[in-house]
């Protein structure tokens, strides 16, 4: 089995445009939150900023999350990756699961974000209605950005085993 070259992989393709952004509007809404925290508040432009940070990033997150179900990641995994990316199998089924929770939620609040929008119920569903969705949220950023890595560390391993230098990130 081949591995598609790195700019041609679907799965980086996910990780480049879409999951990185997510991060960095987590890693910037994570700052502004420790801001706050040491503070005891924010400053008029910093919720600003906060609310577009979280807005963004639980956005990117569902994007993100509809691309891996889109891929079938566990299938593409199986049956158009060599050998050795099978191990990240369970992992992509844990992910699966995990997106599975809140994914009508996190689809109406990404579509909330990405298009105008005529009120704000589905920011509100989505914050309240359920505890820990915080949480859950931040667990599925963690679970996707570890999944990511080990996709990463594994094709680097294949280009540099099959001399495909040109693919390596040095």
């Amino acid at each position: 089995m081949c591995l598609p070259h790195r700019d041609q992989d679907p799965v980086m393709i996910l990780y480049a445009h879409y999951y990185l952004a997510s991060d960095l509007m987590y890693s910037n809404y994570k700052k502004l939150v420790d801001k706050s925290n040491k503070s005891g508040g924010l400053s008029q432009d910093d919720k600003v900023q906060l609310s577009i940070f979280f807005c963004t990033w639980i956005g990117f997150l569902a994007v993100t999350s509809e691309g891996f179900k889109k891929l079938i990641v566990r299938k593409l995994l199986k049956e158009n990756r060599p050998n050795e990316f099978e191990e990240l199998i369970p992992k992509a089924d844990s992910l699966g699961k995990l997106m599975n929770t809140h994914k009508d939620d996190l689809r109406r609040f990404r579509n909330n974000v990405f298009h105008l929008r005529e009120n704000t119920e589905d920011f509100e569903r989505f914050i309240d209605s359920q505890p820990n969705r915080l949480e859950w949220a931040e667990k599925l950023q963690a679970t996707l950005g570890e999944f990511f890595s080990l996709y990463r560390v594994i094709s680097q391993v294949h280009y540099a085993i099959n001399n495909r230098k040109e693919e390596l990130l040095l």
